[in-house]
């Protein structure tokens, strides 16, 4: 749809954001006016609208509930002006056309998603199978219930083979009773007639058992009693090595893993906030996540930093993706990295200076979409 008027101008409404200043310098360069306007109250914004010669409404914030409400304030006021929102929530996006179908919607999450994954893509080899990406255990109680599992398996075999040896029981009945035995139920009828050293034996097997059941029943109700943000099979298993590690769970973050996932390759998301919205996004889509802080040298050896095909810091926070990158690097000097940055400057003092992989500059890529639409010229 071609936007602008001849010798109007842009109206941006958007809090103070790197992406509105983006958009308007942008305009700038391709002969647009715009002016950027704080959204007000609903009487203030009606005069703006009222009173100035624009051409074309953009409606720029990361919050879809404040684009929503003044996304229907301007279809209101001035429904005869072209009008963009940038929106994320696909569910509002539907809301939004059934009511305003003439609305031009762009996601900027998509678009720098779409970016960064190709940035990923370009560094990893062809796809795999998924089960080629081995399993990865990361959760604190899920770990805890399979160190806690193998040792009451370990004890079982231990007290099976000293049956066997002591008793001279057939594997089967060593088997049964050595199971009763390690549950603490019931002992085998030979054994008071055992030699010393196997009633030693059995009764360090014994209190070791009743030691690993207690952690297993622990983390099991620990694991039970919280969201499972990871698993040992299917969907939400953290794969172990040759996957893409994501750090930061965002709009972005979380679009990038659907379209890395879409594209074959498997992805381990670390997200420092089990608050933030899109846990219960991920949660849904399957996508396996760690919380904890994404830039801690523990963390990124926990999820496989060494084994990893690329590092992805996409958080919103440009100093806090620059901090993953050098401690990833630190880890791993010539890691593959992808780095989403929105402040200009920063992202040109990282690509010239730290020379950390590939920068995607996520203001200036949606600024040039929306400026692009913006800028051309009116329809009849």
């Amino acid at each position: 749809m071609a936007m602008t008027a001849d010798g109007g101008r842009v109206l941006v409404l958007a809090e103070h954001s790197g992406l509105a200043q983006a958009l308007v310098r942008k305009l700038a360069a391709a002969g647009v006016g715009g002016e950027t306007v704080a959204p007000g109250s609903d009487s203030e914004l009606t005069q703006v609208l009222a009173d100035g010669d624009w051409s074309a409404v953009a409606v720029v914030s990361r919050d879809d509930v404040l684009a929503l409400r003044l996304t229907l304030l301007c279809a209101h006021v001035r429904d005869d002006l072209p009008l963009w929102v940038t929106m994320f929530d696909t569910t509002i996006v539907h809301q939004l056309r059934q009511t305003v179908p003439e609305v031009n919607i762009v996601s900027p999450a998509e678009l720098v998603a779409g970016d960064l994954a190709d940035h990923c893509c370009e560094l990893m080899s062809a796809a795999r199978p998924r089960w080629r990406y081995g399993v990865r255990v990361v959760d604190d109680a899920l770990r805890l219930l399979v160190a806690a599992g193998a040792g009451l398996v370990l004890a079982l075999a231990v007290q099976t083979a000293l049956s066997m040896a002591a008793l001279h029981e057939a594997f089967i009945d060593a088997l049964y009773f050595s199971t009763r035995a390690v549950a603490t139920v019931a002992e085998s009828p030979r054994a008071a007639a055992g030699p010393a050293w196997f009633k030693l034996a059995t009764t360090a097997v014994t209190i070791s058992a009743l030691v690993l059941v207690a952690i297993f029943t622990a983390a099991l109700v620990r694991r039970l009693s919280e969201r499972r943000l990871t698993t040992l099979l299917g969907r939400r298993s953290a794969p172990g090595h040759g996957h893409v590690l994501i750090v930061g769970l965002g709009q972005v973050g979380f679009r990038l893993a659907q379209a890395l996932r879409g594209r074959g390759f498997a992805v381990l998301v670390v997200e420092r906030s089990e608050e933030a919205p899109a846990i219960g996004w991920a949660h849904r889509a399957g996508i396996p996540v760690h919380i904890g802080p994404g830039d801690d040298r523990g963390v990124l050896e926990l999820l496989g930093v060494r084994r990893c095909a690329v590092v992805a810091a996409v958080t919103s926070n440009d100093l806090a993706n620059v901090s993953v990158g050098l401690a990833a690097s630190d880890i791993v000097p010539g890691v593959p990295l992808v780095l989403r940055l929105g402040d200009g400057d920063v992202a040109v003092e990282t690509e010239s200076l730290l020379h950390l992989g590939s920068v995607c500059d996520a203001h200036e890529l949606a600024a040039a979409t929306l400026a692009r639409e913006l800028s051309r010229p009116q329809a009849d």
